[in-house]
């Protein structure tokens, strides 16, 4: 079954999820192809297309390296090493369960007399190098039945969307100052204003904008917190497993840093300006920011990867600031509701003193503190507690995705009776935080889910998600 709506670029034809009340729009560009000359620019508005847009498939993953399916995260995700990857990758995907009909469709009269439903707008991570929108983990449609309007998004990555340059300020100073670094960042926020000026034809409410990620996708939600530029586009915001202030977040580099890290990348390759490395083949690109040693005082480089410590955001004066949690202590940040989380034992490391610390834990443990100290609000908090089966990966980073999109049906793993049950109950806390910002409601047959208090930071208050749902205090 095909539908269409129209957006105030054009036409768009989406076609019916296996469950035919669920309507899924993807690949729909929401800015012009960043090649060419707009290579290491800001995202331009996509130009209105003539004709109908048949939106079936996704459009390119982002330039990145090429999944390998032997490789833990290839094998859960089960992602085709083929799939097609682009420079040309600023598209977004939507699953909505407002549209009724065939061919022309019409938003149900319901909806649009309560003005539209809550929207949730994800954003990937893959540690800001890799992701799609694609992995079959991010399938809307779950989340989409419990009366949300969901929408992913793709964005530039490595050095695609975190290249800095000195020439790129100079341009900037000559077009009214746009930013001029943070690409991937700005195109997510491009994407969110897509969102808000379009989601209505698909029965959205604009009004209504939750942003959610993991890992470098919930990393990117604190950067759109925390950005100046975003004030009042969204709503709420859920961060799964970001690090919170700690760990990557805990200190952002400066411009003039990523600006001498990009200096020494052209020498690299041998470019003598951006201009002409913007002339160089998004694969020759691409193979040289792999293979380009991260810079002298980046630490010790996990499994000897540089690209994380070369092509991440940077305070460029625009989009950000200052660091997170100076932002947030100021209360400068966007007047949004927060949910955060993570898996319990994340990213554990060895402090000086030689005990060993989940750093994941304590940087969110961070952030909410911060967070609850500036008098913004009252935040939820979570620890994903559940040893996957299968293997014995244990409680790893990531492994909440099946639950959060309660797709475990799609996983390759043995799951039983309570880990559905779980699945069920996570997504519908999720989606009750998008309509209300309180995440507490009912499960499917109408009884109350456990209740979720706020976090407290003399309590360190937290939802504990594992075979048994239930409060931690002191824990």
């Amino acid at each position: 079954m095909l539908r269409r709506v129209r957006t105030r670029y054009g036409k768009v034809e989406g076609i019916a999820a296996e469950d035919p009340c669920i309507t899924v729009f993807r690949g729909v560009p929401f800015a012009q192809p960043p090649v060419g000359d707009l290579r290491w620019r800001p995202p331009r508005h996509v130009e209105p297309w003539n004709g109908l847009l048949q939106a079936h498939d996704f459009g390119p993953s982002a330039m990145q390296p090429q999944w390998d399916s032997r490789d833990f995260y290839g094998r859960e995700w089960q992602m085709d090493p083929e799939s097609p990857r682009s420079e040309d990758c600023l598209y977004l995907n939507i699953w909505t369960p407002a549209l009724c009909g065939s061919g022309e469709a019409r938003c149900d009269s319901r909806v649009v007399a309560n003005g539209g439903l809550p929207v949730m707008v994800w954003i990937h991570g893959g540690a800001y190098q890799c992701g799609s929108t694609a992995e079959k983990e991010f399938d809307g449609s779950a989340l989409a039945r419990l009366g949300v309007v969901v929408v992913s998004v793709a964005y530039r990555l490595n050095v695609f969307g975190f290249f800095a340059h000195s020439d790129l300020s100079q341009q900037s100073s000559m077009t009214a100052m746009e930013p001029c670094a943070n690409f991937g960042l700005l195109d997510q926020r491009a994407a969110i204003i897509w969102v808000r000026d379009n989601i209505a034809a698909f029965g959205g409410n604009a009004d209504s904008i939750t942003l959610f990620g993991q890992s470098a996708g919930a990393a990117s939600v604190l950067s759109q917190i925390c950005s100046p530029m975003n004030n009042g586009l969204f709503h709420r915001a859920i961060m799964q497993s970001g690090a919170g202030l700690g760990m990557f977040n805990a200190h952002v580099r400066s411009l003039a840093q990523a600006q001498r890290n990009g200096s020494r990348f052209l020498a690299f390759i041998g470019a003598e300006s951006v201009e002409d490395a913007r002339c160089i083949p998004a694969d020759e690109l691409l193979d040289a920011a792999e293979r380009f040693p991260a810079p002298d005082g980046a630490g010790t480089v996990p499994g000897g990867w540089s690209m994380p410590a070369n092509w991440v955001p940077c305070i460029d004066g625009r989009f950000l600031n200052d660091q997170y949690g100076a932002t947030i202590a100021d209360r400068k940040q966007q007047a949004v509701d927060i949910l955060v989380g993570n898996t319990t034992g994340e990213f554990m490391e060895t402090s000086s003193d030689g005990t060993r610390v989940a750093a994941g834990e304590q940087g969110n443990l961070e952030l909410l503190h911060t967070w609850a100290k500036s008098g913004a609000g009252h935040p939820y908090y979570y620890r994903f507690d559940v040893d996957m089966p299968g293997d014995n990966a244990g409680v790893f980073h990531s492994s909440e995705l099946w639950f959060t999109f309660n797709n475990l049906g799609v996983c390759w793993r043995p799951f039983s009776g309570w880990h559905y049950e779980l699945g069920d109950a996570m997504s519908r806390y999720w989606t009750r935080f998008a309509a209300t910002g309180n995440p507490n409601g009912t499960d499917g047959r109408g009884n109350p889910l456990p209740i979720w208090d706020c976090f407290e930071s003399c309590t360190n208050a937290a939802m504990h998600f594992g075979e048994h749902t239930y409060m931690q205090w002191n824990w």
